[in-house]
């Protein structure tokens, strides 16, 4: 579950100095000396330290510099695991065995049989493989910081990387997409050239468009990434 936060008022404590969280009491003037606020989610941060006030991971004494004893930093992982981390695992663990058999795939399909020709390298028929590497990595990393988001009481650090990783892995899996196709064709072309190489020219219009094509392609596919980050943001 994600936890939203918004400003709330200290709650009253035994005087206007005082004021209470889980149950302990604190100094209400070094509290606002020190900047701060408390929220919503159960935490108070001052911008450059974040801690929890709930039970039982409320701190027992507030210090005069604004230091909290036996306190609970927000961003560490204190919730239990959720139904997000474990059908995270479980895809994880999937995405694991899949590496093995691509791993299995690169190294039978991806072997150099024939004499290689300027019109047919061994590395054509290998990028499908390579980007389903990379698809089974980055979903396997995406999958696994699932654990994390569920456990951080406040979001931090483990999302961004669930969400970094989950749009790579789009972005290979389109590639692996292009580049299975591709060599779908470029198969298909071999199997017309083998019997008479004279078949399909070279430096004709279909040769050029087979090699604008991939790069017209790949130019939009890598752009994809940092393109969002210019989209105006709402707040």
């Amino acid at each position: 579950m994600l936890h939203s936060r918004a400003l709330l008022a200290y709650p009253q404590g035994a005087n206007d100095s005082d004021t209470i969280l889980g149950g302990v009491h604190f100094n209400l003037t070094v509290l606002r000396f020190w900047n701060y606020t408390l929220y919503t989610n159960g935490t108070v941060s001052n911008g450059s330290n974040c801690y929890v006030t709930e039970q039982p991971y409320t701190p027992v004494y507030l210090l005069p510099n604004g230091t909290f004893q036996n306190s609970t930093w927000c961003y560490d992982p204190i919730n239990p695991i959720g139904k997000r981390a474990g059908v995270g695992v479980g895809f994880g663990v999937v995405y694991a065995f899949a590496l093995m058999f691509v791993l299995a795939n690169l190294n039978r399909h991806g072997r150099h049989y024939l004499p290689t020709t300027k019109r047919f390298y061994p590395i054509g028929r290998r990028w499908q493989w390579y980007y389903a590497i990379l698809v089974c990595v980055s979903a396997f990393i995406s999958l696994f910081t699932n654990i994390d988001v569920d456990r951080f009481y406040v979001i931090g650090l483990p999302i961004i990387l669930n969400s970094f990783f989950w749009y790579l892995m789009q972005m290979f899996t389109i590639a692996l997409v292009w580049e299975a196709v591709r060599h779908w064709g470029s198969w298909s072309e071999r199997q017309a050239i083998d019997p008479d190489p004279f078949s399909l020219r070279e430096g004709d219009r279909r040769s050029k468009l087979e090699f604008w094509m991939p790069l017209w392609f790949y130019l939009w596919l890598w752009l994809a990434c940092p393109l969002p980050t210019l989209l105006p943001q709402e707040h």
